[in-house]
């Protein structure tokens, strides 16, 4: 009895720590002279146990190759593995899970209700926007610096209106008047809790395999 009380006790313990650990994400966006590099990594416990992987878009062979993904599982030390794989994504990958999405879509009416919801519980740590333009001549350059700051008071409007930001963004706009360029690097650290995700998932899942069972009910009254 004591054996089953210790084992249920602690299951109730893993299952709380799991719920209430926060994942971290952060995404990564650089563009230096036309090479355009992303890199996106999630950890938790303090980056203890990392999954890190880079999009580089200057890997793209051809439209039915693809674009060239590198992915990493890193644990740190002393029990350090390290497991490096690329893919392509190409164009019929992502039209498959673009047909798995409408078809998510049709299946879960509520959807996006329950996607804004969880995306409510994500909270943005650190946003920084670095970005330097040039047109060679200094009223065009001006006016390129205008354009530049609406779409980045426009993205970072529309990004908070869907999470909640704990930090005020720092956004930086750099003026090359003797050169013609657009460099951009974008860092930014979210939040979520495991917790949040997995409400979300059940709730996604709950509304899908109802609908599928009503379809088939629907069948076999029609059969009938």
């Amino acid at each position: 009895m004591n054996g089953w009380l210790i084992f249920l006790g602690s299951i109730v313990i893993i299952i709380t720590v799991i719920w209430f650990t926060s994942v971290r994400i952060q995404i990564e966006y650089k563009r230096v002279s036309e090479n355009d590099r992303i890199n996106v990594e999630v950890s938790v416990y303090k980056r203890l146990l990392k999954y890190r992987f880079t999009v580089n878009l200057l890997q793209i062979g051809s439209l039915s190759r693809g674009v060239q993904v590198s992915k990493q599982a890193k644990v740190r030390p002393a029990m350090e593995t390290k497991r490096k794989k690329k893919m392509w994504i190409t164009p019929r990958i992502i039209q498959r899970f673009q047909r798995k999405y409408v078809q998510l879509l049709r299946n879960v009416q509520d959807l996006h209700h329950v996607l804004r919801q969880t995306l409510k519980c994500v909270h943005g740590e650190m946003i920084e926007w670095r970005t330097n333009v040039g047109l060679g001549e200094a009223s065009a350059t001006g006016a390129a610096i205008g354009a530049v700051w609406c779409v980045k008071s426009l993205m970072i409007a529309v990004l908070a209106h869907y999470i909640s930001l704990r930090t005020r963004p720092r956004l930086h706009v750099f003026p090359e008047f003797q050169r013609e360029m657009l460099d951009t690097y974008l860092l930014c650290i979210l939040r979520l809790r495991i917790g949040h995700a997995i409400i979300a998932v059940i709730r996604i899942a709950v509304h899908y395999f109802r609908k599928g069972r009503e379809q088939v009910w629907e069948n076999i009254r029609f059969k009938a």
